[in-house]
């Protein structure tokens, strides 16, 4: 797996003229799904292989080499739904992350590594810690990339069966007083480490299960500004850590789905009554050359090929000399991806949207800190 040390330790590598090949693609969990990958590879980079033979020298042979290495990928049987890797032979650059969601297959030679689908996994994957509780116990994981591991274990005392009767009845209602008492001291004492656990910075969202009653009890004693997430509904006596797994996987795909169409939302109504925001890519592109972006919203599919000012950084679609500073131009094999990492270093955020939503069509768009002119 990786996290976000591992993309900006990749963000910095620095390569000079040295081209880099970076190479995306989908996996199946089942590792019976890896077999068709030679012939997917081969497709993929033989547009490198071309490049490779038109630039010679020893820039060429680097590329030529990362080539040779990323065809011999078809063999290795790496677990997930992903693969990330990033070559650049003549700098001694070889990396290699498994991806925990599935991304699309692509392949691309830049100056620097093509960081665009890992940033958007990245704004997919929160910590989170998940809580399956009933009225004696709670169970508190940690579920990160799609995996879950066990935290820790709260307990209470036993009590007896509540549909114990005694003697008319009022040892019943003593038990039941008593257990209702236990489970209330319970989740008082799960919210209040839960609350300890993301105040110390150790998750980013909360997830509840359980039934409807104890989850909304417990959820009842959560601070309020411990952030949830979602919550469903299982049997904490016969679940299985798998079945966890699976539920947690659920609520953290809900709440991406929920979170992204409330941006494009709040995007497309805002550039629909004249706000600060722009809709599509020249638009965008305006923006991030004036040094406007505030939020940058992009479709995580897309890619569009440029060009870039080799001094200034200017980004656009095609031309021969920069029309800011007059500098060369050199291509860019993702706008898109130029965009949002120029938006970053600008001091913006950016947040890639998974699957079809409004902005598909639009293809990106940005929230901006002032009215951006057309250029």
């Amino acid at each position: 797996m990786f996290d976000r040390a591992d993309v900006e330790r990749l963000r910095n590598t620095g390569t000079g003229d040295a081209p880099v090949l970076s190479v995306y693609l989908g996996l199946d969990p089942d590792l019976g799904a890896f077999r068709p990958a030679p012939a997917r590879l081969k497709a993929l980079v033989r547009p490198a292989r071309e490049m490779a033979e038109r630039m010679g020298g020893t820039a060429g042979r680097s590329l030529a080499a990362d080539v040779d290495t990323v065809l011999g990928l078809g063999g290795d049987p790496q677990a997930g739904h992903g693969l990330g890797v990033f070559l650049c032979r003549a700098m001694g650059l070889d990396e290699r992350l498994v991806i925990p969601i599935p991304v699309r297959d692509r392949a691309v030679v830049d100056a620097s590594p093509y960081l665009g689908p890992l940033e958007a996994v990245l704004g997919h994957l929160h910590r989170f810690c998940a809580v399956v509780i009933d009225r004696r116990t709670a169970s508190i994981y940690r579920f990160w990339m799609g995996q879950l591991e066990a935290w820790e274990v709260l307990g209470e005392e036993e009590v007896r069966k509540d549909n114990y009767g005694g003697f008319s009845g009022y040892a019943e209602q003593r038990v039941r007083g008593r257990a209702g008492t236990i489970a209330r001291r319970l989740f008082k004492a799960a919210a209040g480490r839960v609350a300890t656990l993301a105040r110390a910075g150790e998750f980013d969202l909360l997830m509840v299960g359980g039934t409807p009653r104890n989850s909304s009890a417990f959820l009842d004693e959560v601070p309020s500004d411990v952030p949830v997430a979602g919550v469903f509904a299982i049997d904490p006596r016969t679940a299985t850590p798998m079945d966890v797994r699976d539920r947690c996987r659920d609520v953290a795909a809900a709440h991406d789905r929920r979170v992204d169409r409330g941006m494009v939302t709040e995007l497309m109504d805002a550039a629909g009554s004249g706000a600060r925001a722009v809709l599509g890519l020249d638009r965008v592109l305006d923006a991030v050359n004036q040094r406007a972006v505030d939020r940058l919203v992009v479709n995580a599919m897309e890619t569009v090929p440029g060009v870039v000012c080799t001094e200034c950084g200017w980004l656009m679609r095609d031309g021969r000399a920069c029309p800011a500073c007059g500098s060369a131009l050199r291509s860019a094999p993702d706008l898109i991806d130029a965009a949002a990492e120029a938006a970053r270093s600008d001091g913006g955020s950016v947040r890639y949207v998974v699957g079809e939503s409004p902005i598909t069509l639009a293809q990106v768009g940005a929230f901006t800190r002032f009215e951006v002119s057309r250029l």
